[in-house]
């Protein structure tokens, strides 16, 4: 009798797993249904307003030109020019905007120099390190050419096509949203507002990985953690994986709210979820995702000291027993080592990789024999695979 009450009791808590997993399932569902409406019903009333500013202009255009051959005694022709807008007003540029302008310098620039301000806002002459090292030269950045496929998705300018191609010659590719909007200072400065700029070549090198290995994520439930205004890795993974469910994060709402974008104009393979998760807030993590997921990903986002301590307990929140985060960023000095302490003392076993993939192994080899350009301790991401030593 005891046996078969421990039986039924076994039953029921399976039961009960089964259930949580539905449920949280079918939020996944109800959260790419309402972003798809979403999308849809915004797109529908940007063409809307265009269609009435287009017929607006064109009266205003036709009655101007009338007035015009009124004025010269013509009616039947006589060249029309549309009134000159007017200038753009020359605002005061605060301390803040002027920021913004050292920033936009130092992304824009390919080679090793330093960009400077020496205005009055500021008491001395303020320097910015620049992003000399771009990538590994994986990752292709194609316009997008199925026009057909954007008319309720926005301008066909703002799309991509993202496509990397490893030694086994398959081509994996996913289509990218390009913010529209102007990145602002707010946009640039502080620790969850750094994936709005670029795909880093963490990213690169963690997406070149996943792909590499891509049989061993089917049928898996995957987090990444701070994807920026792509989340490559895991979208990639969503495509060509067959896991069971992805959530693509970062901490910065414009990265998200892009995300959701891309994420409408791609053949996904699983459950996709899309979600702002900043790892201070405790209390707005999901229960239900407590200890769910077999995969974490995460890309250079340890440079930032107040934010390390949050990101291990946010990994140990999520991560399943048994599960495996990986964890992809060059060394920066002590920033590496002091992350793989932290982790330590909350309790995963910690391995370091140097060696993870051979193409990315190569490209780096090379990269430190022609490239003044390349750092090794700033630019080579290194894999930690970071694993639950106890529940």
């Amino acid at each position: 009798a005891g046996s078969a009450i421990e039986e039924g009791a076994g039953e029921t808590e399976v039961g009960v797993a089964q259930l949580a997993t539905i449920s949280l399932l079918l939020q996944y569902d109800i959260d790419n249904t309402l972003n798809a409406f979403k999308e849809q019903h915004k797109m529908t009333l940007d063409n809307r307003q265009q269609d009435s500013q287009t017929d607006r202009l064109d009266s205003e255009q036709d009655h101007l030109e009338m007035e015009s051959r009124l004025d010269s005694g013509k009616l039947g022709g006589g060249a029309f020019m549309p009134p000159t807008p007017p200038a753009t007003p020359n605002l005061h540029q605060n301390t803040a905007q002027k920021r913004w302008k050292i920033l936009a310098k130092v992304l824009r620039k390919d080679s090793e120099e330093t960009v400077s301000s020496s205005s009055d806002e500021f008491s001395e002459e303020q320097t910015a390190s620049v992003r000399r090292f771009k990538s590994f030269d994986l990752l292709r950045q194609d316009s997008f050419e199925d026009h057909m496929s954007l008319k309720c998705l926005g301008k066909t300018e703002n799309w991509y096509k993202y496509r990397m191609q490893l030694d086994n010659e398959l081509e994996h590719s996913v289509n990218i949203h390009h913010m529209e909007r102007q990145l602002t200072a707010s946009d640039l400065m502080g620790f969850n507002n750094t994936g709005n700029i670029c795909v880093w070549p963490s990213e690169e090198a963690l997406t070149a990985l996943v792909l590499s290995e891509v049989d061993s994520y089917r049928g898996k439930w995957i987090l990444e953690l701070g994807g920026g205004f792509t989340c490559l890795a895991g979208l990639m993974l969503a495509k060509y994986a067959t896991p069971y469910a992805v959530h693509l994060t970062d901490g910065n709402e414009i990265s998200v709210e892009n995300v959701r974008k891309t994420v409408c104009l791609n053949e996904l393979s699983c459950y996709t979820k899309c979600s702002v998760l900043k790892w201070q807030e405790k209390s707005t993590r999901s229960p239900a995702e407590q200890a769910k997921f077999d995969y974490i990903l995460c890309a250079d986002c340890l440079f930032f000291d107040e934010a390390r301590s949050a990101l291990v307990d946010t990994i140990w929140y999520y991560l399943a027993p048994g599960g495996s985060a990986l964890i992809m960023a060059p060394r920066r000095g002590r920033t590496l080592s002091v992350f793989m302490d932290e982790c330590v003392a909350r309790g995963f076993r910690v391995e370091l990789a140097t060696r993870y993939n051979e193409t990315i192994w190569q490209r780096h080899l090379q990269l430190k024999a022609d490239s003044a350009l390349y750092d090794e301790d700033l630019h080579y991401p290194l894999l930690l695979r970071l694993r639950k030593m106890h529940s």
